[in-house]
């Protein structure tokens, strides 16, 4: 289903507006319009009840003519505890509590969710949304409790969440006091438990009234969400969620998962991993609706060519609405710009035979990135650590492989998987020591980790330290391409020289069966440690380890020999099996999907199935899964780079059989035929960035 998000001021007139809304719907192939209310430009804080009342009736003419030319109206009203600030103050009448940071600072429109007047108004509001007929009404991502500006992380540790922590955990504690234990170094506190646990069961107590009033006036509840490793900080488990907001029937849910503006090629990556680790925790049921976000607005700030490269995203892993914004939130004319009704209408067919070529049962598949949910709950932290430090980069490898050409999935896989930084700490000891019996890529951050919690005699490490540039000289990695005992100093040389990724570097007492693949040299070229290293355990698993941080960059510092290195280690990890992966140019990034869980495991911890309602039928008008097309495994290749290329050698995992069709498909609407020879693509006209190559078989 194709959702466009649009807001009008009630200072507008409402048949002008019934008039524009009328026409774009005539030119524009859209499925369902959802409204904003006071969002953005147009925020003024908390609403009263009689503004919104306003905004209900300005807008009940054109929401009636839309419905009644078959068009869904679903409502985002913007503000729940309210994003942030930014200007805004309580009205008369307000007397909420706010919402409080871990410093005590407290915002001057942001509410603390726990206060129950706050509450009781929240209550109402939804309850004339719910008497209008909306097929959903979104709770916003600011129910979160992160990034709430200006408040330092967020909130809220404001008296009433402090009283309601000392109630459960039979103590007297100050906020200072809570702060500083939830942070304290080392193993966990386990008022750190308790804290997560009452900021959760208190915020989906209360959801569960919000559903309860949608529902008894025939609306459903949505949630959009942020980045998972933000919701990690939060103690949010998954499952819980799920069940508050779909209650008897599948959740709708709408992730955040792209920048809000043009990005780099790299950043497709980052879309990738993060919409992937959404899947992994959605339950199989559900309305999937990723946001396809542009502000603010337009195509200066995102290009047509990007938004298209997002909507694909979306499809190829499973999406059944696209939620898209392509007109701003002040409620200018609609037909200024006409080229958005023309670029929506001559994508909807690849849009069509994009979710139609990848239902949502497909999984991805590649190199294993194993996460959990509770990653916030366990993490050991360092001495001086703010809450901050409990957003954990999960998704390191994701850039690293990606840019290598190497396909990634966030579900724990059976062959290999790779383990990037902190977020080591969220896998307990029975899962590791599961993946040190497969096949597992480590960096350096990580093996230290391991090594402390126990398990550096499976790795090959007796022990270990991370050392900086001025403990030691090291400027350059000699790798060896091949994997040996002997490092051969005309093998290509790798800078490591005072980058993100390189400013610590493992170094440890190796194992005497620990094979070393390459070595740190100082500028002189004289070794100074050793670089990456690969080992087998006396589990019947194979270990490789990096020196250096994979979890600190979003575009990581890719080039020909790394990329050689790194699909080397993986080869050796598979034990000469393919993973995945494609060749032929930089920045070419794969996906495959699968028909069946190709891994075990999942990105959370095990919990009882939803009760879940009748399978969805929401879907673009014309798609409809199973009608023809076999679930088999598909193929994506994408051009994330500037530079055009003509051809790619396509390397698929062993249980993907060979395919027989490829299509290219442009950002024009066009979909071409491309050539397949064995492994390699042949293209008709160039590929150029932001644009995929569909391969299967049909």
């Amino acid at each position: 289903m194709l959702t466009l998000r649009l807001q009008f001021s009630p200072r507008q007139n409402p048949a002008d507006l019934t008039a524009q809304l009328l026409e774009l719907i005539q030119s524009a192939p859209v499925d369902e319009v959802m409204f904003f209310y006071f969002g953005e430009e147009q925020n003024n804080g908390h609403e009263t009840l009689e503004e919104i009342q306003t905004w209900i009736e300005h807008s009940r003419p054109f929401r009636q003519a839309l419905k009644e030319r078959g068009i869904a109206v679903s409502l985002n009203p913007w503000h729940t505890l309210l994003h942030g600030d930014s200007g805004r103050r309580l009205k008369d009448g307000q007397h909420w509590q706010t919402m409080v940071d871990p410093n005590g600072h407290a915002a001057q429109a942001v509410v603390c969710p726990l206060d129950p007047d706050w509450q009781a108004y929240y209550l109402e509001t939804l309850n004339l949304y719910a008497r209008e007929g909306f097929r959903v009404v979104w709770i916003d991502d600011d129910i979160r409790y992160h990034n709430h500006a200006p408040l330092d992380w967020g909130g809220c540790f404001c008296p009433l969440h402090v009283a309601e922590f000392n109630h459960r955990a039979g103590t007297n504690a100050s906020r200072e006091e809570i702060v500083r234990a939830c942070l304290a170094p080392g193993e966990p506190h386990p008022w750190r438990e308790i804290w997560f646990d009452m900021w959760q069961d208190t915020q989906l107590e209360f959801l569960a009234k919000c559903r309860t009033v949608l529902e008894a006036g025939g609306a459903r509840m949505g949630l959009m969400s942020s980045l998972m490793e933000a919701h990690a900080a939060e103690g949010r488990r998954w499952a819980d969620w799920w069940k508050t907001f779909g209650g008897e029937k599948a959740p709708i849910h709408r992730p955040h998962f792209w920048g809000y503006s043009d990005a780099p090629g790299s950043h497709l990556l980052f879309g990738i991993a993060h919409l992937d680790q959404n899947r992994s925790i959605q339950p199989a049921e559900i309305e999937s609706g990723p946001e396809i976000e542009n502000f603010p607005y337009g195509r200066w700030n995102k290009s047509y060519r990007q938004t298209f490269a997002q909507m694909a995203v979306a499809l190829t892993l499973g999406a059944t609405n696209l939620n898209v914004s392509l007109f701003d939130f002040m409620g200018n004319r609609l037909a200024d710009d006409p080229t958005r009704a023309d670029f929506l209408k001559r994508i909807r067919p690849n849009l069509e035979f994009l979710q139609e070529t990848f239902p949502p049962t497909l999984q991805s598949a590649g190199v294993g990135l194993p996460w959990s949910e509770d990653l916030g709950r366990r993490i050991h932290l360092p001495a001086g650590a703010t809450w901050r430090d409990l957003q954990v980069h999960a998704r390191g490898w994701a850039y690293w492989l990606g840019a290598a050409g190497m396909a990634f999935s966030a579900r724990e896989q059976d062959a290999v998987n790779a383990v990037a930084g902190a977020s080591v700490w969220g896998l307990d000891d029975d899962q590791i020591r599961r993946l040190l019996s497969r096949g597992l890529l480590l960096d350096g951050v990580a093996a230290h980790i391991l090594a402390e919690r126990g398990f550096g005699a499976e790795i090959g490490i007796r022990s270990a330290r991370m050392v900086t540039q001025n403990e030691l000289l090291y400027s350059i990695e000699r790798s060896a391409t091949l994997m040996s005992r002997h490092i051969v100093s005309r093998y290509p040389q790798i800078s490591v020289n005072n980058k993100p990724h390189t400013r610590r570097l493992l170094q440890a007492d190796l194992a005497p069966e620990a094979q070393p693949v390459s070595q740190l040299l100082d500028p002189r070229q004289n070794p100074v440690g050793h670089g990456a290293f690969t080992f087998e355990n006396s589990l019947g698993g194979r270990v490789a380890v990096v020196p250096w941080d994979a979890s600190v960059s979003e575009t990581p510092m890719m080039d020909t020999y790394r990329a050689e290195q790194l699909r080397a280690l993986v080869r050796w990890l598979a034990r000469d099996a393919e993973t995945g992966s494609v060749s032929g140019g930089a920045w070419l990034v794969p996906q495959f999907l699968a028909p069946s869980p190709v891994g075990r495991g999942r990105g959370v911890r095990a919990s009882s199935p939803l009760p879940l309602g009748e399978p969805l039928s929401l879907r673009f008008r014309g798609a409809s899964h199973g009608s023809g097309v076999r679930e088999t495994w598909r193929a994506v290749v994408w051009n994330a780079s500037p530079d055009e290329l003509d051809s790619f050698t396509l390397r698929r995992p062993a249980a993907m059989p060979a395919p027989t069709k490829a299509w290219h498909l442009l950002p024009s609407g066009a979909r071409l035929p491309v050539a397949i020879h064995g492994d390699r693509f042949q293209l008709s006209q160039p590929m150029h960035q932001w644009e995929l190559v569909v391969i299967g078989n049909w």
